[in-house]
């Protein structure tokens, strides 16, 4: 910034327009052994990183509203294989967090955060999440597995950003339920924890697989074959016998996928990606009414079987 050339950025203008705590989130990003660079353009870039926190944050407290930690908390041994796979990345974060504030690396905090945030949480984990926190029973355990898992983000997550970003933290701690402290920085930060490396190994490759299905799911999105893409049969396959088993070990392929139908084939029966072969149809039987996904055995009151045994149990 220079006087003389006018483009100074005032700290009081871009608390009035902005908040203070995008003024602490932009130190955050920045490196400061090197010369640190401010703009409109910049800041408009961290107002979107910090709107993607808070919409997570939203997301969080949103689906754990009927969720109370003392009585509902599902051992870790019983969460479903997903869900302990996501405690185990949050454990990772948490204690990346930990080394990077102890040696002042504020801009890899930053950097892991992003990551955290966009690719496992909201294009993978929440995303997949919807299907088991909206359309299975309240006490249901597959959903109080989850449900474990996203309190635990959400009060960890907020433990480890309450020094950056203040005033959103003591927010969100306000409407956190069950909480004893009044505010997040009357709490400690959370512990470091060990990981279970096999775990996190066997999801981040299947994970790496799935980036074949979304991109054989967009070009069928593209090509009109389906719309939205629970309206999708995926049939998957590859020649590397270890990706093939790790595939075939899943019970709930369609689920991960965001699909109506998927299951592991023998040979290839459609187009080639990066590592495996992946065919899009449009998913067979009739649409449920209540999930959306699609059916074979719909009823007379447009509802698949999953969600007629939900209601039927309420």
């Amino acid at each position: 910034m220079s006087k003389s050339l006018g483009n100074t950025v005032l700290p009081d203008k871009v608390v009035k327009q902005m908040g203070a705590d995008i003024i602490r989130l932009w130190v955050m990003s920045v490196d400061y052994l090197a010369d640190v660079r401010i703009s409109d353009d910049i800041l408009k870039q961290v107002s979107e990183v910090y709107r993607k926190i808070r919409n997570t944050f939203r997301f969080l407290l949103g689906n754990v509203t009927d969720f109370n930690p003392e009585t509902d908390t599902v051992p870790y041994e019983e969460l479903a294989e997903v869900d302990q796979y996501m405690l185990n990345r949050l454990h990772t974060f948490v204690n990346q967090a930990h080394h990077y504030y102890d040696n002042n690396d504020y801009l890899f905090i930053y950097q892991e955060l992003q990551n955290f945030i966009n690719v496992e949480l909201s294009n993978f984990y929440l995303d997949y999440g919807k299907d088991i926190l909206y359309i299975e029973a309240q006490n249901s355990h597959v959903r109080r597995s989850m449900q474990t898992v996203l309190y635990e983000v959400l009060t960890s997550l907020n433990k480890v950003l309450a020094p950056i970003i203040p005033h959103t933290a003591d927010e969100v701690w306000a409407h956190t339920p069950h909480v004893k402290e009044d505010s997040v920085h009357l709490t400690d930060m959370p512990e470091v924890t060990e990981v279970d490396t096999v775990l996190l190994d066997k999801w981040e490759r299947f994970l790496t697989l799935r980036d074949d299905v979304l991109k054989a799911l967009e070009e069928a999105r593209h090509a009109k074959v389906i719309g939205k893409s629970l309206e999708a049969k995926v049939q998957i396959f590859t020649d590397n016998a270890e990706d093939q088993a790790l595939l075939e070990s899943f019970e709930n392929l369609n689920q991960l996928f965001i699909t109506s139908q998927a299951e592991v084939v023998t040979s290839k029966a459609g187009k080639d990606y990066e590592l495996t072969n992946v065919a899009v149809t449009k998913a067979e039987g009739e649409k449920c009414e209540r999930c959306w996904n699609y059916s074979t055995a719909i009823n007379d009151d447009k509802l698949c079987p999953r969600c007629q045994s939900v209601l039927t149990a309420e």
